[in-house]
């Protein structure tokens, strides 16, 4: 809920200052106005936790607003390979997805974060984390939804 009130005070504050488009029947929203500015987008972060808010979502879909989507935590080392081994991209491939749908390009989020380990890629293992490290990302990097 803080986050869509965020989205919805952008929201307001971004209506205050944005001009009418070509037709002047809808105001510009903040991708555009960015895009205008020569900026290559604005963007937020979305995950499928956020799917099932209407209002969230059809605030995160409106590409005039957002120009780009980033997952928050799909594509994180312990979402895509919480059992060694076993690679799962559905909920990364979602948001990809949901992207596609929306005409919004894509930016995938930190791939390794402390708080989003894999709990048999616990950093104890020091020894076994930079061939864990190489192998996962060899599989992660190149695939695409």
């Amino acid at each position: 809920m803080a986050r869509l009130r965020a989205l919805l005070l952008a929201g307001a504050a971004a209506a205050v200052v944005t001009a009418q488009n070509e037709t002047g029947s809808q105001p510009e929203g903040l991708h555009s106005l960015m895009v205008k500015a020569g900026k290559m987008y604005f963007g937020t972060a979305a995950d499928v936790n956020s799917f099932n808010d209407t209002q969230y979502m059809a605030i995160m879909s409106n590409k005039n607003d957002f120009g780009m989507i980033t997952t928050e935590n799909s594509n994180k080392w312990d979402a895509t390979e919480a059992v060694q081994g076993e690679f799962n991209y559905t909920n990364a491939d979602r948001v990809v997805a949901k992207a596609k749908e929306n005409g919004q390009m894509m930016r995938c989020h930190t791939l390794v974060w402390q708080k989003a380990l894999p709990t048999w890629g616990n950093s104890t293992v020091s020894p076994w984390i930079a061939a864990l490290l190489r192998l996962g990302f060899a599989n992660l990097v190149p695939h695409e939804s």
